[in-house]
């Protein structure tokens, strides 16, 4: 076995066993909240949210619009609204990729699909959530503007959408 000492004398061997150590222990601690459900409005679909903090979640959007499946990966922070128990706010931001196909899709920015079109780009969302009667349930509304890198490069500022959700 080789082993590489760093500058402070210990070798490189010890940082990695106390890492494979540490690394689940940290995971393991961490009490995480999954809430799965639908969203429909100007688009249909599903939606996972796993909170990473007790005020930090990533949430993943799979979607239906204009005939076509979008996917956005989103940081969100949350507030607690205090004059209203259950009810919370969030502002995030994050990715999205969208594909519509050759003679299936309908994109707004062309009169008549003839190709495949797929797109990239930034999204940013504000919403509200509501836990019903401190249980599992959970709906909520947000709007969720969104810039595409390619093909239509446009703000698209019409999205919005309820959210029906179970947590976990």
């Amino acid at each position: 076995m080789i082993n590489i000492k760093r500058g402070d004398g210990k070798s490189t061997f010890d940082f990695w066993v106390k890492l494979r150590i540490d690394l689940p222990c940290i995971f393991a601690s961490w009490q995480l909240q999954y809430h799965g459900g639908v969203t429909g409005g100007t688009n249909v679909g599903g939606t996972v949210k796993q909170f990473i903090s007790e005020t930090g979640a990533v949430d993943l959007l799979v979607y239906n619009r204009w005939k076509g499946w979008v996917a956005a990966v989103l940081y969100e922070h949350h507030w607690d609204i205090r004059e209203f128990e259950g009810l919370e706010w969030y502002v995030g931001a994050g990715a999205h990729y969208g594909i519509w196909k050759d003679g299936k899709g309908e994109p707004p920015w062309v009169y008549k699909i003839d190709r495949d079109y797929n797109v990239f780009g930034v999204d940013a969302i504000v919403g509200l959530e509501y836990n019903i009667n401190r249980s599992n349930f959970y709906v909520g509304l947000y709007w969720k503007p969104a810039y595409n890198f390619t093909d239509f490069t446009k703000l698209w500022e019409d999205e919005a959408a309820l959210t029906l959700r179970y947590s976990l």
